[in-house]
């Protein structure tokens, strides 16, 4: 059998929409029909009343917790089947892509040392892949941005994302001119965003946590800057705002991690400065679905990656 034909199943079932189940799956409207029909199809029934709302037939509703029960015997199968060459222990963590790289090196290798009978699923997505991994791909434990809290879901807040203003120095001295020195040094308290609004700047997707934050920030200071440019990795784009690209909002977080000499080596070619902290950005956050919850090794990654951000906020500058 095709188990994503019973994963698009259960997502409309849930969903009681083809529309909201195809932005959840990442995949268009037209495949999600068709991989519907191709499973009424095999099973030679019809699983959906076609109305508004969209319903389940019978034989949909009978359908629907076996094929659950079907998915959650295949991931415990390939859990099984990893422990035969990876220990005997299991975790499926969901990270986003920029968290991953800043905190996974300080965290997982001693988690890993201490546990050595575990293995480590790592899925690194953005923030909406990551939220629907935990009800379709078997995620255990996400550790990333997060809006606002869906019912089924356990939210423990980690770290809140306070952000950075990145200025490339040749913009910095055009903007500036003769109070340059005077106003470097005003911004190295906290950044006017508003003074920028003439600078080129570099965007970041709405859907993510970072373009997210960008456009609290541009509402904040009612601000309409010129975008020369969107990328979807915040990496990237940090790095082509140190090439003098443009202007970039950035999280403090992910600054911070940077060894000393990487951010000494940076500072040659970009000014950093604080911006004010905004209590509608988002936070850092582990979740997992409730009615499943995390124990276990699960449980004690989860507290390896709390007690990281706990020594992170006693000893940050």
């Amino acid at each position: 059998m095709d188990f994503t034909l019973l994963k698009s199943f259960i997502a409309v079932a849930e969903e009681k929409s083809f529309s909201s189940a195809a932005k959840n799956l990442f995949i268009s409207q037209q495949t999600l029909s068709k991989q519907v029909a191709k499973l009424e199809e095999d099973l030679d029934t019809t699983l959906f009343i076609r109305s508004r709302p969209l319903g389940l037939t019978p034989d949909g509703g009978r359908l629907l917790p076996i094929a659950k029960e079907i998915l959650q015997l295949k991931q415990q199968f390939e859990e099984s089947s990893s422990k035969s060459f990876s220990g005997a222990h299991y975790i499926h963590l969901g990270i986003e892509h920029t968290i991953a790289r800043a905190i996974l090196p300080r965290v997982l290798p001693q988690f890993l040392s201490d546990h050595p009978d575990t293995f480590v699923r790592l899925s690194e997505e953005s923030p909406d892949v990551m939220q629907k991994s935990i009800s379709y791909e078997g995620v255990d434990l996400v550790i990333g941005s997060l809006g606002s809290v869906p019912d089924k879901f356990e939210a423990i807040p980690l770290c809140r994302k306070e952000h950075l203003l990145v200025v490339p120095k040749r913009i910095m001295r055009e903007l500036a001119g003769d109070q340059l020195e005077e106003l470097t040094e005003s911004f190295s308290q906290s950044a006017d965003l508003s003074f920028f609004e003439a600078a080129p700047f570099i965007r970041i997707p709405r859907q993510s946590s970072g373009g997210r934050a960008l456009a609290s920030y541009l509402k904040y200071y009612d601000i309409s800057p010129r975008f020369v440019c969107e990328l979807t990795n915040i990496e990237n784009a940090f790095q082509l705002a140190n090439s003098g690209i443009g202007v970039f909002i950035y999280a403090k977080v992910f600054w911070d991690m940077l060894s000393p000499e990487l951010q000494a080596d940076y500072r040659k070619s970009i000014d950093i400065f604080p911006l004010p902290y905004l209590p509608d950005i988002e936070d850092v956050c582990a979740y997992y679905n409730r009615d499943a919850g995390i124990s276990g090794v699960t449980q004690e990654l989860f507290e390896a990656v709390r007690a990281f951000f706990e020594a992170y906020k006693a000893e940050k500058p």
